[in-house]
């Protein structure tokens, strides 16, 4: 059979300089495979090392903190200062993005508590957004050592976390008493920070927001928020002589919206210790409590601006998501899509699957033998329904590409030059489409305008050539060109949604030297089409 099919095929001929060349292009084609499948495998196993050496131990994790601050500037010079996380021994800031828009950085000279801070000022009075995005590495085996091994403090400084504050009444007598009262207890030895924290997280009741929130009047009702907690242990431990300040920081275990939560630090043998009465937490806070503002319970202040709206998110990131240390730049970091932001990392990801949608496009119409319109069509049709039901999408292009069937034949009277007569076509799909994602919102069948976004060029295209293919062969063939385009698409649909792969795809981005490889071999494919076998099957075979 296929000797006989081979005798109704038209003969391809070349000259000598063709045959020539043809020969070689063969015998090249190889080593090009195998070179392109060499690259890959080292590519490949160069970056699973690297990846091995910022592996995660059990335990730790990575996670995403975002700002989102708002506020209203009174006049033009009004400042904010935004605390930033600190490292600690179980936390580093590997990066940080700032993003403000009419403000300016000040900068700003180191604070006698150590917080990190950002300081932006408004060039004119009116409506202000911060976003901070922050990539923070937490881990419970402390691998950094302590940030401070011996704490030294100014005079000055020991003075200031010894005094009292408006809210830390040192003098007040209710604080003078709750402290005599544990020194008789304690028979004339001198009164310990864990007395104290004993005191103020099993003797003060926990309140609501309508309890005393400073110290003085915590201690007289023996009733407080877990700031008045707070502020009660800190006033006590400055009246006994022992340096204590505020630190306030989040509390990040898992993705939600975060509040800001309070502790105390005690200065004791030359270090800082943690004491936390709300939750019972003494010496030091679990690893994933991260201090942001030190010496102060807001992570936000403002000057000169009102109506301060700040919200804080935290997200999981996935391992290897570029732990870069925080201010250092290589070059190298470009070969690093995961230190791309999340937003930009789905998007690469689905880009990523592309070449392997038109792997799929070139077995079909090379190996296979189903004809489409144009060689991408389908894979950039099935890229425009990942964003949306594939039935809504399937809905969606029907009734466009009928609608734009029907306006390309009223056009076709006028007798328009071809780049008027598509520029119509397209204004006629966009106004298509935009009717459509109008009629789902009102049904509810989809959540947004991105997801029946379709191609609006390659529709407009399809509408070309359907029309054009309907009058030089017919409209079966058309319809046929259609079916295989949508056929393909539908396989490459498949591919695209497949997330594991495009996630190890942005992981190793050059796995696709052997989509090349797999390319150049299906361009090398000089055998007979399925569908040639099929449509060929009723030839007698030659007795040649």
């Amino acid at each position: 059979m296929f000797a006989g099919l081979a005798s109704h095929w038209p003969k391809r001929t070349r000259g000598p300089t063709g045959e020539h060349e043809h020969v070689n292009s063969r015998r090249v084609t190889p080593w090009v495979v195998a070179g392109l499948v060499l690259a890959g495998a080292v590519c490949v196993n160069l970056r699973a090392r690297a990846l091995r050496e910022m592996e995660l131990t059990e335990g730790d994790r990575l996670w995403r903190l975002t700002y989102t601050i708002r506020f209203h500037a009174a006049r033009a010079g009004a400042k904010v200062r935004v605390a930033l996380p600190s490292d600690t021994s179980t936390c580093r800031v590997f990066r940080q993005d700032l993003l403000y828009s009419g403000l300016t950085a000040e900068r700003l000279r180191p604070s006698r508590s150590q917080t990190r801070e950002a300081s932006l000022v408004a060039m004119h009075a009116g409506q202000y957004q911060v976003t901070g995005r922050l990539d923070l590495h937490l881990s419970a085996r402390a691998p950094w050592g302590p940030i401070e091994p011996e704490a030294k403090i100014s005079a000055a400084a020991r003075a200031q976390w010894l005094g009292p504050a408006p809210t830390i009444q040192v003098s007040a007598p209710a604080v003078e008493e709750t402290l005599g009262r544990l020194r008789r207890e304690a028979a004339g030895r001198a009164v310990t920070v864990q007395q104290l924290f004993d005191y103020c997280a099993s003797q003060i009741k926990h309140g609501d927001e309508g309890a005393p929130q400073d110290a003085a009047g915590t201690l007289e009702q023996r009733v407080g928020t877990p700031l008045g907690r707070a502020r009660a242990l800190a006033a006590l431990c400055r009246a006994g002589k022992l340096p204590a300040r505020l630190v306030t920081g989040l509390a990040i275990h898992e993705p939600s919206e975060l509040k800001p939560t309070t502790w105390v630090e005690v200065l004791a043998n030359h270090h800082w210790e943690a004491y936390d009465p709300a939750n019972g937490y003494a010496g030091q806070m679990p690893y994933h409590f991260v201090p942001v503002r030190r010496d102060g319970v807001q992570i936000v202040r403002v000057r000169d601006a009102t109506d301060v709206q700040a919200s804080y998110a935290v997200v999981e990131l996935p391992p290897g998501s570029g732990l870069t240390p925080l201010g250092h730049r290589h070059l190298v970091q470009v070969l690093d899509l995961a230190r791309l932001p999340l937003e930009m990392r789905e998007v690469l990801s689905l880009l990523l699957l592309l070449p392997l949608g038109a792997l799929v496009t070139s077995i079909f119409r090379t190996i296979i033998g189903i004809r489409t319109f144009g060689t991408f069509t389908p894979t950039l049709i099935a890229l425009s329904f990942v964003f949306a039901d594939w039935r809504t999408g399937l809905g969606v292009f029907a009734v466009v590409l009928s609608l734009g069937l029907a306006s390309r034949s009223a056009l076709d009277r006028l007798r328009l030059l071809m780049v008027p007569r598509l520029s119509i076509i397209l204004t006629l799909v966009v106004l298509c489409l935009v009717l459509a994602v109008s009629l789902l919102d009102y049904l509810k069948w989809t959540p947004s305008a991105q997801a029946v976004l379709l191609p609006m060029v390659i529709l407009t295209m399809t509408v070309e050539r359907f029309y054009l293919t309907t009058e030089e062969d017919g409209l079966g063939f058309a319809v046929q060109l259609l079916a295989g385009t949508l056929v393909v698409g539908f396989c490459c649909y498949g591919v695209l949604c497949w997330r594991a792969v495009g996630n190890v795809l942005m992981g190793y981005p050059e796995v696709h030297l052997f989509t090349i490889a797999a390319l150049v071999l299906i361009g090398r494919y000089t055998g007979y089409r399925l569908t040639e076998l099929w449509r060929f099957s009723d030839l007698p075979p030659s007795r040649a």
